[in-house]
C-alpha cells in the first residue's frame, strides 16, 4: 500500500505520522499524482499546531506543494491527462482528510495543478508556486511595485523571502532584506538582496532603512514577522507606502504606530496569497508571469536541504531551527533529483 503523512493530533511534527493508505480515485473534476517529491511550508506549521486560519478537521492529510506525475483522472478534467509531469499550486479545500499531497500519491483539485517547468528536477518544481506566487500577488497585484520604488523584505532568507528577492529584482526594484543572523548576509545578496539590515538590538533601523533608500523610506513592505517588529520599520515609510503582513513569526501581535504611518499616508493590508489563488483568472495570471520568468531565467528555487521521505519530521524539526536558507524539500522517489 502507498505511504502518507498523517495528521491524527495537534501539536508539533512529533505528532505527524506515515501511514500506509488505500489508492484513493479522484472524483469529478479532480486528479491523483504519483509523488516524486513535496516542500515544507511555514504554513504546514501553523496548520498541524491548530493556529493557521483554515480549520482543520482531524484526522487530516497534510502539505499542497507537490511534483509529480498524473497517473489517473477524475471525470470533467480535460486539460489534463495521465502521464503528464505536473507541480501543484498550494491549496486549502474542506476535504482535509482527502487533499494532502505529502506521501507517495495525492489527490488534487484540477484546478491547482500547474507546469512542471522545463529543466527542473521534481526538487525544484515542487518549490515554485508557494513562494513565487506569495510574492507575485503581494508584491505586483497589491503592492503595486516597479522600477526605481523600494521594499523591505523580512525574514528574507526562508523561501518566501527568496522568492520575493527575485520577483522584487525582476520588476527592477531597489531590495532590502532583513535577517537576524549575520551569517546569512553573502546568502541573501547572492540572491539579489541589494542591502541587507541584520536585525538585532542597538540598530537604530528606521536610521538603516532611509540609508539605503536615500532618505525616501520604502514603498512596500513584505512582512512575516509583525510583533515588535512592525512597530521599528513604520518610521521608515515612503509615502503612500504598503504594508503587507502575510504572518506573524513573532508570537506577540503586531504593534503598528499610528502617527508615523497615518504621516506618509501608508496603508496596513493583511495578506494571503489563498485570496488570490482561489479566483481562476487571478491564478491563470500569476501562473503566466511565474512561468515567463522561468523561461527567461529570472527564478529558479533556492533549495536548502532536500530529505528522504522516511525523514519528513526530521525536515519539519530542521524548519522550526530557523537555520535554513530557501526550500526545504522531501524526496519520494529516486528519481527526483538533487
Amino acid at each position: 500500500m502507498p505511504r502518507i503523512v498523517h495528521v491524527e493530533k495537534l501539536g508539533g511534527p512529533e505528532f505527524l505520522t506515515i501511514n500506509d493508505a488505500a489508492l484513493a480515485e479522484p472524483g469529478p473534476g479532480e486528479v491523483r499524482l504519483k509523488v516524486d517529491a513535496f516542500a515544507l511550508n511555514r504554513a504546514d506549521i501553523l496548520y498541524i499546531t491548530g493556529s493557521h486560519y483554515t480549520e482543520l478537521k482531524l484526522p487530516s492529510r497534510i502539505g499542497s506543494e507537490a511534483a509529480g506525475i498524473v497517473d489517473s483522472v477524475g471525470p470533467g478534467v480535460d486539460h489534463i491527462k495521465v502521464g503528464d509531469r505536473v507541480s501543484t499550486v498550494p491549496f486549502f479545500t474542506t476535504q482535509s482528510e482527502r487533499h494532502g499531497v505529502q506521501g507517495e500519491f495525492a489527490i488534487v483539485p484540477a484546478g491547482y495543478v500547474a507546469p512542471w517547468p522545463e529543466g527542473f528536477t521534481a526538487t525544484e518544481a515542487c518549490s515554485v508556486w508557494m513562494q513565487y506566487l506569495t510574492a507575485y500577488f503581494a508584491l505586483v497585484t497589491v503592492g503595486e511595485l516597479s522600477i526605481g520604488k523600494s521594499v523591505l523584505i523580512a525574514a528574507a532568507a526562508s523561501s518566501a523571502g527568496v522568492g520575493a528577492i527575485q520577483m522584487a529584482k525582476a520588476l527592477g526594484a531597489n531590495v532590502i532584506a532583513t535577517t537576524r543572523q549575520e551569517q546569512k548576509i553573502a546568502f541573501l545578496k547572492s540572491v539579489g538582496a541589494d542591502h541587507v539590515i541584520v536585525t538585532k538590538k542597538g540598530v537604530d533601523f528606521s536610521l538603516e532603512i532611509r540609508a539605503a533608500t536615500q532618505g525616501r523610506g520604502v514603498d512596500v513592505v513584505f512582512d512575516p514577522v509583525s510583533g515588535r517588529f512592525a512597530e521599528d520599520y513604520c518610521h521608515g515609510l515612503n509615502w503612500a507606502a504598503k504594508i503587507l503582513n502575510y504572518g506573524q513569526l513573532d508570537d506577540e501581535d503586531p504593534i503598528f504606530p499610528i502617527l508615523p504611518i497615518t504621516r506618509v499616508k501608508g496603508t496596513i493590508h493583511p495578506y494571503s496569497m489563498f485570496n488570490h489563488v482561489m479566483f481562476p483568472d487571478e491564478l491563470a495570471e500569476g501562473i503566466a508571469f511565474v512561468m515567463r520568468q522561468i523561461s527567461e531565467g529570472r527564478f529558479r528555487p533556492v533549495i536548502d536541504h532536500i530529505f528522504q521521505f522516511d525523514q519528513t519530521m526530521d525536515a519539519y524539526n530542521h524548519m522550526l531551527g530557523n537555520s535554513q536558507c530557501g526550500k526545504i524539500v522531501v524526496r519520494v522517489t529516486d528519481d527526483a533529483g538533487n
